[in-house]
C-alpha cells in the first residue's frame, strides 16, 4: 500500500499538471477565437469566387481548359498533408494520417505513383518513423500565414503541375466544424474540381477579354483553396487542443479526488493503528 508521503507527492504532481493543462486550454481557446474569425470571414469569399469562376468559364466556353481536365487514366498523384508542429491535440494528426492511409489503400490504387508531401513536424516524424518516403517536407507557417504566402505556394504547385511532375494534386487537412468536431478530408486541388451550374445566373460583365480574366482568376482561385485549407487546419488544431486539454483537466480533477480519498483513508488507518498501539500499551501496563 502506498505511504502517506507518496500519495501527497502524487496529489501535488497531479495538481501541477492540472494547472498546466488548464493554462493550455485557455491559450488554445483565445487563439481559436481569432482563427475561427479569420476562417468565417474567408469562407464567403471562396463561395463567391467559385460562383464567379463558373460563370466566367461558361461565358468564355472554357470548360476544356487544361486546369479543369483530369487525364484518364492519371498515373501520377501527389498528396500534401497539413499536420501540426505540436502535439497534445487529441486525434487531430492521427485521424488525418489514417484517412490518408485508407485513401492510398483504396482510391490511390488507381495511380501508378502516389507520393506524399507534408507540412508540419508531426507529419514528417510520423512517416519517418514508419519508413515511408516523403517527397517534400514544407515548413509550417504557424500564425503568420497570409494570402500572399498562399499565392506564392500556389504558383509553385501550378508550375510543377504544368511541368508534368504530377497529374493530380490532393490536399489532406482537417475540416473545421466546431471546437469539438473536425473532419479529415482529401480535396482535389489540381485539376480544379468544378462543374457547370445547373441554372445559370445573370450574366457577369468583365473588364477585359474572358481568356485574360481566366489567366488571372484561376491562379487566385487555387491560392484561395490553399489559403482556406490552412485556415481550416489551424482552427481544427486549436479546437482539438482545447478539447484535449479540457478533458485532461477534468481527468486530473477526478484523479485528485480519488487520491485525496485514498490519502484520507490511509491517514485514518494510520491514526487507528497508533490509537490501538497506545491502548494496547496502556492495557499491558495494568
Amino acid at each position: 500500500m502506498a505511504t502517506l508521503k507518496t500519495i501527497r507527492k502524487r496529489i501535488t504532481s497531479v495538481k501541477n499538471t492540472q494547472k498546466i493543462t488548464k493554462a493550455m486550454k485557455m491559450v488554445a481557446a483565445a487563439k481559436l477565437r481569432r482563427a475561427q474569425s479569420a476562417l468565417v470571414q474567408a469562407r464567403p469569399h471562396r463561395e463567391l469566387l467559385t460562383g464567379s469562376l463558373r460563370r466566367l468559364l461558361t461565358q468564355a466556353r472554357a470548360w476544356e481548359h487544361p486546369w479543369l481536365i483530369r487525364p484518364e487514366p492519371a498515373h501520377r498523384a501527389e498528396i500534401l498533408i497539413l499536420s501540426s508542429d505540436r502535439g497534445l491535440c487529441g486525434g487531430f494528426n492521427g485521424n488525418l494520417f489514417r484517412r490518408v492511409e485508407n485513401w492510398t489503400r483504396h482510391e490511390g490504387k488507381a495511380f501508378s505513383e502516389c507520393r506524399l508531401s507534408t507540412m508540419g513536424r508531426k507529419g514528417r516524424d510520423y512517416y519517418r518513423a514508419k519508413n515511408i518516403a516523403v517527397h517534400e517536407t514544407l515548413s509550417s507557417f504557424e500564425e503568420d500565414f497570409s494570402f500572399r504566402h498562399a499565392q506564392e505556394w500556389a504558383q509553385q504547385y501550378i508550375e510543377r503541375f504544368q511541368a508534368g511532375e504530377f497529374q493530380v494534386l490532393y490536399l489532406a487537412f482537417n475540416h473545421f466544424h466546431s471546437a469539438i468536431s473536425q473532419e479529415p478530408i482529401l480535396q482535389q486541388i489540381l485539376p480544379l474540381d468544378l462543374q457547370p451550374e445547373e441554372q445559370e445566373g445573370p450574366p457577369l460583365y468583365w473588364e477585359g477579354r474572358p481568356q485574360e480574366m481566366l489567366d488571372r482568376v484561376l491562379p487566385r482561385y487555387v491560392a484561395t483553396l490553399l489559403y482556406i485549407a490552412v485556415l481550416e487546419s489551424r482552427a481544427s488544431e486549436l479546437g482539438a487542443r482545447m478539447s484535449a486539454m479540457e478533458n485532461a483537466t477534468n481527468n486530473a480533477k477526478e484523479m485528485i479526488g480519488s487520491l485525496t480519498l485514498q490519502y484520507n483513508r490511509a491517514r485514518q488507518a494510520a491514526i487507528t493503528t497508533e490509537l490501538m498501539d497506545i491502548v494496547n500499551g496502556a492495557e499491558a501496563l495494568k
